[in-house]
């Protein structure tokens, strides 16, 4: 079944209110159900109506399709009746159309006086979606009860079903208040979607809706109404009276509605895609062949230790989006549903450029996001959302994370048994079916229906050789956690991903490469490169966590200024004064990284002033030192570069050692109060000083004419934090006696 994912509404409230006890829309002026009872007017009216529950005696499937959820008591009316007399086996369907969706709190009231169904009403509170666009799956898999809920004007969602209806429920309010809901193209479309036989009730018994009725095939009657309605209407959809619309419903389907026995289905792969349909299949009384050629399920691609839920939408639209954002819901219904955890505080989409964060913002003009709960936030809320500063603004989707690929697949079969390590080679169209032959050509079963989810390998069968099917090589990167990186709570996308920490390490992908390999091949080696392309495309600040892992920048490196240790002269308050008693630390020029420094450091990739990998250069003079724009002497350096540098202001912090928890989280303090607007991280290093047991604390922060409050507090070990100006006086790099560690923090300037 397919259906729109429409535009959000501007205005979906029915304006709920209550009149003597009973729920009514103050939008149509019309009460949801009968003064006489809920419950006594769905059993009367639509069950009786339509022949329940006989009409579904010993049927595999049976499909109800409604115009009007409202307060979904009809809903619950049949799903108790189903509990009660359901066919062994048996699936009930439930579709129902609804344009004006009561919110889920206010839906829990208008439901609570309802004692006998309380249980069946907790269960569809609990799962009840969102009143979004679109349609919404949910599977009540003890009763075998599958409801789907279609919001949107019934006029643009029917046509755009396709099912084989055995009952109608036609219960919008009355036609004189909502014509709309009973218009001749809403008949039509009732009459297409019905199956031969179908039956129909509703609630009114207006002529012109009985007529039009008749005009589409429907042998219709009046009945007796309930309480102050003095007559409904039931009919019976026939077939000879709507000979097109009968054979325009086709044959019987795979777990479709009628009786006979199940077909026999064989699904191949293992993976989420197998799984998926497997669980399926047997929700739907099927019990599948489920094959794979691996020892275990998910032994491929589905066995990546993290996968990433999110939705994708698109500016348009278009059905690429809608696909996107309906397979989205459906899969946080299916998690929630199979108690599979989706992890991570959402996911941040990083804006990686100009071009990004433009589109980011059509996204959140246009409404695109607003289905999804996905915003647009700032730098500054996208680290706090993280749990670690980022320096960019992102769309964040809060109800996005990231999933266990094998626990989901698991989780979906079902309790599906899987025959593994039985690979298919060749499919012959027999006269029972279809053969399944192993790669020595013994057959291995014969079936009905063939399903193929193997992914790579689909290509590999001579029946789907003409596919224009082409493979794709990803790889997946893991990074061991770093003190920095283990308080990353969401998942970071920026054309790669970066998962937060799960024992210990870190999912970082992925690659993509569509030539070079052959997919029957398996396992496909892991190469070095792919690990060290996944790497160098994490964003500087984020790269910059993981100092150990190697950072390949394409013959283009960075250097990192290092601190020293030697006498600053500044003055505060009109006095010269030292911190804690010990050497001040004055900020100087930056010596180059040789390599045997970066090798020292862990091989990481230091960040520019600009937040860019700057070229390697010659120092003059010949000292054999690799030399960069910042490393050499301001006389030297062209004056665009010179302009850049004066950019940069730097923050000093010195305390003793044991107090250092103490200033880092005083510089924190600093950071959440917006003082250093624009700050990336605080994340200081020690440098070793000679002379005593202190340590100086250092860092630095580049942004364009940062001013960072000054900020003085009073401690037993007089810490302090100060700042100085960006300017041409202070803005010749850091020299450095090669002692010491830093660490810098930069933004795009």
């Amino acid at each position: 079944m397919a259906g729109p994912e429409e535009a959000n509404p501007e205005d979906r409230d029915p304006g709920l209110v209550f009149r003597d006890g009973v729920p009514a829309s103050s939008r149509f002026d019309d009460v949801y159900f009968s003064r006489a009872g809920g419950l006594e007017e769905a059993a009367h009216v639509f069950l009786a109506g339509a022949g329940l529950p006989d009409a579904w005696a010993g049927r595999r499937a049976f499909t109800v399709a409604e115009t009007g959820f409202g307060t979904g008591l009809n809903f619950l009316a049949t799903w108790d009746l189903w509990r009660r007399r359901r066919p062994a086996g048996g699936i009930l369907h439930y579709v129902s159309v609804e344009g004006f969706p009561i919110r889920r709190g206010t839906l829990a009231g208008v439901l609570a006086p309802f004692r006998a169904v309380a249980g069946l009403s907790a269960r569809l509170i609990e799962r009840y979606p969102r009143p979004v666009a679109g349609l919404h799956q949910v599977w009540f898999d003890d009763d075998g009860v599958c409801l789907t809920l279609a919001i949107g004007d019934v006029a643009a969602v029917l046509p755009a079903l396709d099912a084989r209806v055995d009952a109608w429920f036609l219960d919008g309010f009355a036609p004189s208040r909502n014509p709309a809901m009973w218009a001749p193209a809403v008949l039509d479309e009732v009459a297409r979607l019905a199956a031969p036989g179908c039956r129909l009730a509703t609630f009114t018994a207006a002529g012109a809706v009985r007529r039009g009725l008749q005009e589409r095939g429907f042998a219709m009657r009046r009945r007796p109404g309930l309480g102050d309605k003095w007559q409904c209407l039931a009919g019976e959809f026939r077939p000879d009276e709507a000979a097109s619309k009968g054979a325009a419903a086709g044959g019987e389907a795979p777990g479709g509605s009628g009786a006979g026995s199940a077909p026999r289905v064989a699904v191949i792969g293992a993976g989420v895609a197998g799984a998926a349909l497997a669980g399926a299949l047997r929700r739907r009384g099927i019990a599948p062949l489920w094959l794979d050629r691996r020892p275990t399920v998910a032994a491929e691609a589905s066995g990546n230790p993290v996968g990433i839920l999110m939705p994708r939408p698109t500016l348009d639209g278009g059905p690429a989006g809608r696909l996107s954002a309906a397979a989205f819901r459906h899969a946080l219904a299916a998690c929630a549903g199979l108690g599979v955890a989706v992890g991570g505080n959402g996911v941040l989409e990083l804006a990686e450029d100009p071009a990004v964060l433009a589109r980011h913002r059509r996204l959140a003009e246009t409404g695109r996001l607003d289905a999804l709960d996905g915003r647009l936030v700032d730098a500054q809320e996208a680290s706090r959302i993280a749990g670690v500063a980022l320096d960019r603004k992102a769309i964040w989707y809060p109800r996005a994370g990231w999933v266990s690929p094998p626990a989901l697949v698991r989780a979906l079969a079902g309790g599906a048994e899987a025959t593994l390590g039985r690979a298919v080679a060749r499919l012959e169209r027999g006269d029972g079916g279809w053969l399944l032959a192993d790669p020595e050509g013994a057959t291995i079963a014969e079936v009905d229906v063939v399903i193929v989810a193997t992914g790579a390998a689909l290509c590999t069968l001579d029946q789907l050789a003409h596919l224009p099917v082409r493979a794709v090589r990803g790889q997946v990167s893991e990074l061991p956690a770093t003190a920095t990186s283990r308080r990353l709570g969401a998942v970071l996308t920026f054309g790669g991903y970066l998962a937060p920490a799960v024992d210990g390490r870190h999912a970082a992908g992925a690659t993509y490469d569509r030539e070079g390999f052959d997919p029957a091949d398996w396992p496909l080696a892991v190469t070095g490169d792919g690990h060290a392309r996944i790497v160098a495309a994490l964003p500087g600040l984020i790269g910059a966590w993981f100092e150990g892992s190697p950072r390949p920048a394409a013959g283009r490196r960075c250097a990192r200024p290092r601190p020293t240790a030697c006498r600053w002269r500044g003055r505060w308050g009109g006095r010269r004064r030292r911190a804690g008693g010990a050497r001040a630390v004055r900020p100087g020029r930056p010596r180059v990284a040789r390599p045997a420094d970066r090798a020292a450091a862990g091989g990481g990739r230091g960040v520019g002033i600009a937040g860019r990998a700057e070229p390697d250069r010659a120092r003059p003079g010949g000292s054999g030192r690799s030399g960069a724009v910042r490393g050499a002497r301001k006389s030297e350096r062209p004056e665009s570069e010179r302009r850049q540098s004066e950019k940069v202001t730097r923050l000093g912090v010195y305390t003793r050692p044991f107090v250092a928890p103490a200033a880092r989280g005083h510089l924190r303090a600093i950071e959440n109060r917006n003082n250093f607007s624009g700050l990336n991280s605080i994340a200081l290093r020690r440098a070793p000083r000679s002379g005593g047991p202190r340590r100086a604390w250092w860092g630095q922060i580049s942004k364009p004419q940062a001013t960072a409050a000054v900020s003085r507090r009073s401690s037993p070990v007089k810490s302090r934090i100060w700042r100085r100006r960006s300017g041409p006086k202070y803005s010749s790099p850091t020299r450095t006696n090669g002692r010491g560690r830093s660490i810098s923090w930069t933004r795009r300037l």
